[in-house]
């Protein structure tokens, strides 16, 4: 329970302090991009407005965030029927006895996503679905566990000076660890756990998605290298900008750099060239595993790649990736505290792509 705790608060300092003011705080899907990071403080994103974090930003990250933004080569996409098996369980155990390594399905996902489309419309967009922990308003730790479930969709807006959108707290769902945790919420007065009402919130300002703490519109995020040398020089020289101050608990690896990198971007409309050499730089990483193929909460198959940060206390945690290798999409991420099955935080990306109007779906 502490280490849930810790990587829940380390995930509302994140928040907290990786975006800016807005004039009509929004919940932040996650990119909770991503939980999206175990090591740094940025690992975390959160979807329901006062829920988690009553001053939530702006600035939208997909994905999130070590804890943290996934998506496809930007074709929309809708999810298969709805499945029982949550996200990491393993398709079939024949599917998992002849899993492959992490080099090689980064390698074939890096193949696929050459193959891509390019980008075409007027607005990127993510509907996305986040599991978490709930937290009781009156409380800071609630005498009961919880979690809840709600969907976020975001329009990111390809023009300067076009309307974004975010439209939060979707479909909120709430489920108790045990029959005793709801009784003892049940006995506070059975107080809201939703986060409210859904919220729609417009934009005039530019969304951003982040590599390490640096900021990137959606137009710059279409002129990132395709060419792996290049991609590869420019993520190592952000990475040797970053600021220990803006990490936590401390600088990381590169390896950890490019892994969240992947985190938001995947998520992202990124170019083809650029996702498969991103596919590729992740392949030469060390200390990535593949666990096989699993589905995925919407019953979709992927393989499962995940990553252990060294260290231990509130710098544990294993974050995974669902990819779907033949499509080259990122289905789900999840962050999994120490000695944990379930995941403390998950996303699961239902549809991605681009669309030519504010409010239009892929």
């Amino acid at each position: 329970m502490k280490d849930d705790q810790e990587l829940l608060a380390r995930a509302l300092r994140d928040l907290a302090r990786r975006e800016g003011p807005a004039p009509t705080p929004p919940p932040v899907p996650a990119l909770v991009r991503r939980g999206r990071r175990a090591r740094r403080l940025r690992t975390a994103t959160r979807a329901a407005a006062g829920a988690l974090l009553a001053s939530a930003a702006a600035v939208v990250i997909l994905g999130g965030t070590g804890i943290g933004p996934g998506v496809g080569p930007g074709v929309g996409t809708a999810g298969a029927p709805p499945s029982a098996g949550p996200a990491g369980t393993p398709a079939s155990s024949e599917g998992a006895r002849q899993a492959l390594d992490a080099r090689s399905v980064l390698l074939a996902a890096a193949e696929s996503a050459r193959h891509g489309p390019a980008a075409a419309g007027r607005y990127w967009h993510v509907r996305a679905r986040t599991t978490e922990p709930v937290r009781q308003p009156q409380a800071k730790n609630p005498p009961f566990a919880a979690r809840v479930t709600h969907t976020q969709d975001t329009w990111y807006a390809a023009r300067p000076g076009a309307p974004s959108r975010t439209v939060t707290g979707q479909d909120p769902k709430v489920t108790f660890a045990s029959p005793e945790d709801e009784a003892r919420w049940r006995r506070l007065g059975s107080p809201d756990l939703s986060g409210g009402k859904p919220s729609s919130n417009d934009y005039a300002m530019q969304l951003h998605f982040l590599i390490g703490s640096h900021r990137y519109t959606l137009r710059q995020l279409l002129a990132l290298p395709a060419d792996e040398e290049r991609l590869a020089g420019l993520l190592r020289r952000l990475f040797d900008e970053e600021r220990s101050g803006d990490w936590w608990p401390g600088r990381p690896t590169f390896t950890s750099y490019v892994w969240t990198t992947a985190q938001d971007l995947l998520a992202g409309p990124i170019s083809p060239g650029t996702r498969s050499s991103l596919y590729r730089l992740l392949a030469g990483q060390p200390a990535i595993r593949s666990l096989g193929e699993v589905t995925d909460p919407l019953g979709r198959t992927g393989v499962a790649l995940t990553l252990t940060p060294p260290g231990s206390g509130e710098g544990a945690g294993e974050s995974r990736l669902v990819v779907d290798v033949a499509t080259a999409r990122l289905l789900a991420y999840e962050l999994r505290s120490p000695g944990r099955s379930e995941p403390l935080i998950r996303t699961t990306y239902e549809q991605t792509g681009w669309v030519d109007r504010l409010g239009a779906r892929p």
